[in-house]
Order: C-alpha cells, then sequence, then structure tokens
C-alpha cells in the first residue's frame, strides 16, 4: 500500500508545460551534458511509436543567475524533442534544490544508471563546483588520457583501481601530489607515442606496469627510458599480451642504465 501510495504522489505531481504557458525552461549550461541529436532523434521515433513515457525534472533556482528561474534538471532531450520537433506540451515534475552542491548530486543520482551519461559528462558536472575535475579534464585532454586513467593517477591510486569510476560519478575525485602524479602522466603520455594502443585490455595493462614501474624507482631517468623503449619496442609490444611480463622488461631497462653509469 506505501508503494502504492508513493507513486500516486509522484503522479499527482506531474503538470504540462504549453508553449504559451508561463513557466520559461532553462537549460543549465556548463553543469549538464550538451544535447545529441542522435538521442534527441531517438526520442521522436520512440514518441510517436509509444507516446510520452516520462515526465522531465525541472527546478527553481536562485543560484545561477541571482534570480529565480526554471531550469531543467534532467530530461533536456526530451524537452527538445516535444518541443522543438514535435511541437507537443511537455509533462514536468518540480523539485526542490538548494544549492550547487545539491543540484550537481542531483543530476549525477539521476544519471547514475543512464548508459548515455560517460565519465566526461560526470567531470562535465562536478567540473562547476569542485577545481580538481577541471584540472582533471585538462590533463586527459592535454595528454590524450582516458579520463578514468588521468583520474586514477592523479589520486595516486593503481591504474586497475575500481574505486576510481564511483569516485568520479560521487564527486569524491582529489587529486594528491600534483607535481609528481602530473609528471607520471607527462612521462605515461611520452611512452605512449612510442608504444601503439592496439586496444583497451592492453593499453591498460601497459599503463598499470609502467606506473606501477615508475613509482617503485628510486630515480628514475626519463630520457634514458624512452630511449632503451625506442629501441626494444617490438619486445615491449609482444610483451603486452602476456601477463607478468612487462615490468621484468622494464627493470632490465633499469639495470642497463645502471651498468653504464
Amino acid at each position: 500500500m506505501k508503494k502504492n501510495n508513493f507513486y500516486k504522489d509522484i503522479l499527482n505531481k506531474i503538470k504540462w508545460l504549453s508553449a504559451n504557458g508561463k513557466i520559461k525552461i532553462k537549460f543549465l549550461a556548463g553543469i549538464n551534458r550538451i544535447i545529441h541529436p542522435k538521442q534527441v532523434n531517438r526520442i521522436v521515433y520512440s514518441v510517436n511509436k509509444m507516446g510520452i513515457l516520462r515526465p522531465i525534472i525541472i527546478a527553481e533556482l536562485d543560484f545561477i543567475t541571482g534570480k529565480k528561474e526554471y531550469y531543467i534538471i534532467d530530461g533536456q532531450h526530451l524537452y527538445t524533442a516535444l518541443t522543438v520537433r514535435l511541437d507537443m506540451d511537455v509533462p514536468y515534475i518540480i523539485i526542490e534544490i538548494k544549492d550547487k552542491q545539491q543540484l550537481v548530486e542531483t543530476i549525477a543520482l539521476l544519471n547514475a544508471s543512464s548508459k548515455t551519461w560517460t565519465m566526461e559528462d560526470y567531470v562535465t558536472a562536478w567540473a562547476s563546483l569542485k577545481t580538481d575535475y577541471i584540472k582533471l579534464n585538462k590533463y586527459a585532454e592535454d595528454f590524450d588520457l582516458d579520463i578514468s586513467m588521468a583520474a586514477t593517477i592523479l589520486m595516486n591510486q593503481s591504474v586497475d583501481s575500481s574505486a576510481t569510476t564511483a569516485k568520479i560519478k560521487a564527486g569524491e575525485f582529489s587529486i594528491v601530489n600534483e607535481t609528481v602524479n602530473a609528471q607520471i602522466i607527462k612521462n605515461l603520455s611520452d611512452v605512449l607515442d612510442i608504444v601503439p594502443r592496439n586496444n583497451r585490455v592492453q593499453s591498460k595493462y601497459f599503463c598499470r606496469e609502467y606506473v606501477k614501474f615508475v613509482r617503485s624507482c628510486a630515480k628514475y631517468d626519463h630520457k634514458d627510458f624512452v630511449g632503451k623503449l625506442s629501441t626494444h619496442v617490438d619486445k615491449v609490444v609482444l610483451a603486452t599480451q602476456q601477463n607478468d611480463k612487462l615490468f621484468d622488461i622494464f627493470e632490465t631497462f633499469t639495470r642497463n642504465l645502471k651498468q653504464r653509469s
């Protein structure tokens, strides 16, 4: 009975927005993700076939521009499909949001199970609130790294850590020892220019072993390591297809360097 009452309460809150209505709705630029035409096309097709199956979610916010205005919290693709493409009224529910922290948390929560939301979308949302997310996005772009990979390194964790994705989505990402870990990212980008990124699994294995190796070195000479890597790149590429081989190869580079010095 409680479950039925819950859904009944939700249904009772649904209202309809018409083109001539009093409520004017804005998009949360820079917080929510951009509109993708293909997603709008899919929704148009779905509505034509089955009708409107859910409302959009909006909130009246006074901390975006300094005055109270209505913004779409979830459903901007549905809103675009209905208003721009189909010229239809839009069902909506109003929720309360008190500040920007709660706004980003709500958007992240509403999209936690959405396959259409990528890591980049979460980083964009949290970047409006936390500077470490801005830095993460810049490091990933500047050095052409997967965002999760860059985040794991910047958090000073093992590259195969399973906690990174959850922390990014929850707004818990924070940079640790930035000077050291930013240098590791730069060095990793250099070596990835030499070793082909054949597939995701092998690339992740290579990155994990390289980062683990660099962090284990008392003294790491990047210039000499790159030289050794360039000379033995075929051997290294072959080792990416075999478990527990790369770290040993990296160590031979270091031993050879010590013998030369």
